[in-house]
């Protein structure tokens, strides 16, 4: 119906492209319709989380909305926040731990503000108070992290004595963890790949080629292969169930790839700048610190972000290296409340799920034009 409709536009505007018209609006249906089947789970999820009942599917209502009383969609008169409020009750903050996210909030609120006042038109101080909002926001979160403790997620019993939370009630710190591991990670992938990507992009040694192939060679296996050597050697080095142990293997991981991305992108640059530099006085390291690194932040924000991503939803490795459920990360902490499939607290795990999902979206809605300029300048060259 949508390709007749199409043809019989064509027909009245553009007669010799009528049929090319009708398949345009045929494909543009198929994608809105792709697109809303692949939204549809996050949709019935989050709907989940602010319903009343614990359980996936209740009786659907036999008034309101088609979608609704067919059970599709989630019934909005079962709206509440009880499945938060259960999630969030056994964290407590300190006042100071307050006003960190509090001063958090309010940077988010003037970042999006900003966004879409730079997105109407305006610049320049818009987008310099933008990122000193973005550099408010980063700093705030990396504040909680540090303070947060796991002797703040307990419930009170009868006779008011502390008792450990369950692991439904230590998401707060499930994704303290994450957020803990994910960013030291990119940090040491960046610090990595810096030197090794500079090394291969600009000097010439003996092995260097080998390497390079190795690099190519050990990305063509999948990460879980390596889990036994991973695991007796951590056990050897004493950093079982410690985040130490699990940075370490997350960044020895991000070697190969991020080094191979940031010689590619050194490579499009040309090397007269550091040659300008180094006859002006300058050592090989300081025409890297003053001139290489400047110039290459966008790459740089990218490789981390790059790494943070790919850490932050990662199970197989933290569940091997990881024993104790304060030192769980959220991909952890998600299955432990969804082991039992007989008795699954459906409504809180949906709300979990949603709570750890919030920083992988702010950082999406903060970077993504990071992401989406450097994913093509790291393949210029090499």
């Amino acid at each position: 119906m949508v390709g007749l409709c199409g043809y019989l536009y064509g027909r009245a505007t553009k007669p010799m492209k009528a049929f090319r018209t009708a398949i345009t609006w045929s494909k543009h249906l198929f994608l809105w319709v792709a697109v809303l089947l692949t939204l549809y789970p996050v949709i019935y999820l989050v709907g989940v989380s602010f319903g009343r009942s614990n359980a996936l599917a209740s009786i659907p209502p036999r008034e309101g909305n088609l979608l609704v009383r067919a059970g599709v969609l989630p019934n909005p008169a079962d709206f509440s926040l009880v499945q938060y409020r259960r999630v969030l009750a056994d964290t407590h903050l300190y006042p100071y731990q307050w006003g960190l996210l509090a001063l958090f909030t309010a940077a988010a609120l003037l970042f999006v503000l900003l966004s879409l006042a730079r997105r109407s038109g305006k610049e320049g101080w818009v987008a310099r108070l933008q990122r000193l909002s973005g550099w408010i926001m980063l700093a705030a979160v990396a504040l909680l992290v540090v303070t947060l403790s796991a002797e703040q997620f307990y419930t009170l019993d009868a006779s008011g004595q502390r008792r450990r939370a369950s692991s439904g009630g230590m998401m707060v710190l499930y994704i303290r963890n994450t957020l803990l591991v994910s960013g030291m990670t990119g940090l040491f992938a960046v610090l990595i790949s810096t030197t090794a990507g500079y090394a291969f992009a600009r000097m010439r040694f003996e092995g260097r080629y080998g390497t390079l192939l190795a690099f190519v060679f050990v990305q063509m296996f999948p990460s879980f292969m390596a889990l036994v050597a991973i695991f007796y050697l951590m056990n050897y080095l004493g950093l079982l169930n410690t985040f130490t142990g699990l940075i370490l293997a997350y960044s020895g991981g991000a070697i190969a790839f991020s080094s191979w991305i940031f010689k590619g992108y050194l490579e499009s640059i040309s090397p007269n700048l550091e040659e300008a530099a180094m006859v002006d006085g300058a050592t090989r390291w300081g025409a890297f610190w003053r001139i290489i690194l400047p110039i290459s932040v966008p790459m740089l924000l990218f490789i981390f972000l790059l790494q943070f991503i790919g850490t932050y939803s990662e199970f197989l490795l933290a569940n091997v290296l990881l024993t104790s459920n304060d030192r769980w990360t959220v991909g952890l902490g998600l299955r432990a409340l969804a082991s039992n499939a007989l008795a699954t607290q459906w409504g809180t795990l949906a709300a979990s799920a949603v709570l750890g999902s919030l920083p992988i979206l702010v950082i999406f809605y903060a970077f993504q034009n990071a992401l989406s300029a450097q994913y093509i300048a790291g393949g210029v060259k090499g």
